[in-house]
């Protein structure tokens, strides 16, 4: 790490946020780090369209401006500019992309905070992960393996002497989005009563996390076996087919897709309000581990150690496959990581945790 900050000579912050809503959740306490470290500071998130929903009522910005990722040199010098017009002091930059770290070097940014591995011209203070190996990898005796991303990011974190909190993701719902959200239930029959599964069956980052339409909704019919209870069925803007899809296949009233998709901002009080997801290794499941909603997650392709922590209310369904994780959106074999995920076996775990 190069010279530490000094706090007193923030005035104004730009925090480059991760650019998957699953990891802007994630990093919700260090955000909150952030904001303890900068107290005086006028803080500004830099994030995607959209995924600043989930942070409405956060206490960790003064102001939110919508980015992201540049495209070409164009769209570079474009958002360069916008920063530039802001006299940010300090840039704090969560994507490890040259480009986030570019951006805010044309921009004039002088303090510029990231991991400096493939960028380190770019970064004025860069640090490098104390797992003991450059990326999101640790040792663990011959091998290297991923690290929760909380604790990634809060080792950058702890370089520049920010006071410590706790890694739980730090999620608010306002009474506006409570008040929507009544609505909302009115409008799909959930009464005070009723046992609430909501089903999140697909993945922006590719049909390698997805499982089968025919297997969700085979699961829904035997979950709503259980009294009272009713499934909703999540999707997000350009997903409706997948959710309208498994609803059909459901054949019952009590399995509704939720149509048009929910968004962000009353996802937080619908999955606040659930009994038990099931869900992909998608964005919804963060928003479950913030509001400690009981949680099934169907993981295939990816490494379940980058998000491992927080876990004390989620079961993960996975099966080891010579071929993975491979992180690749989609499938270059047969899919079996998934494949191998029963109906069965879903169901038995979402019973164990709605008991």
């Amino acid at each position: 790490m190069s010279a530490p900050l000094d706090a007193s000579a923030i005035r104004k912050a730009y925090v480059r946020a991760p650019n998957w809503l699953g990891d802007v959740i994630m990093a919700t306490p260090a955000f909150a780090r952030i904001r303890s470290f900068l107290i005086e500071a006028e803080i500004v998130c830099g994030i995607k369209k959209g995924h600043d929903q989930v942070l409405a009522s956060s206490k960790s910005f003064d102001r939110i401006l919508h980015v992201s990722r540049p495209r070409g040199l164009r769209g570079l010098l474009r958002q360069a500019s916008l920063l530039r017009r802001e006299k940010f002091d300090l840039a704090i930059l969560f994507p490890n992309s040259i480009s986030s770290a570019l951006v805010c070097a044309v921009a004039g940014i002088p303090r510029r905070v990231g991991y400096a591995h493939g960028r380190r011209l770019l970064i004025t203070h860069g640090a490098r992960f104390r797992g003991g190996t450059k990326g999101w990898f640790k040792k663990r005796g011959p091998r290297r393996t991923p690290v929760p991303m909380i604790d990634y990011w809060f080792s950058l974190l702890d370089e520049l002497g920010m006071p410590k909190v706790g890694p739980h993701p730090i999620l608010r719902i306002t009474e506006s989005e409570r008040s929507r959200a009544s609505e909302l239930f009115t409008h799909y029959g959930i009464q005070p009563g009723d046992r609430l599964v909501l089903l999140a069956p697909t993945a922006g980052f590719g049909p390698s996390k997805l499982w089968y339409d025919d297997r969700w909704a085979a699961l829904a019919r035997a979950l709503i076996d259980e009294p009272a209870t009713r499934v909703l069925v999540l999707c997000g803007p350009g997903e409706e087919d997948v959710a309208r899809a498994i609803a059909d296949l459901a054949r019952s009233d009590r399995v509704v897709a939720t149509l048009p998709p929910v968004p962000l901002d009353l996802m937080k009080p619908l999955v606040d309000r659930a009994d038990l997801m099931v869900t992909t290794d998608s964005g919804p499941r963060h928003i479950a581990v913030a509001f400690d909603t009981p949680c099934v997650v169907l993981m295939g392709s990816t490494h379940p150690d980058y998000t491992s922590s927080n876990t004390d209310f989620t079961t993960v369904l996975r099966h080891d496959v010579d071929c993975g994780p491979c992180h690749l959106p989609v499938c270059t074999t047969d899919h079996r990581c998934m494949k191998l995920i029963t109906v069965e076996e879903v169901l038995e775990a979402s019973r164990r945790r709605v008991v």
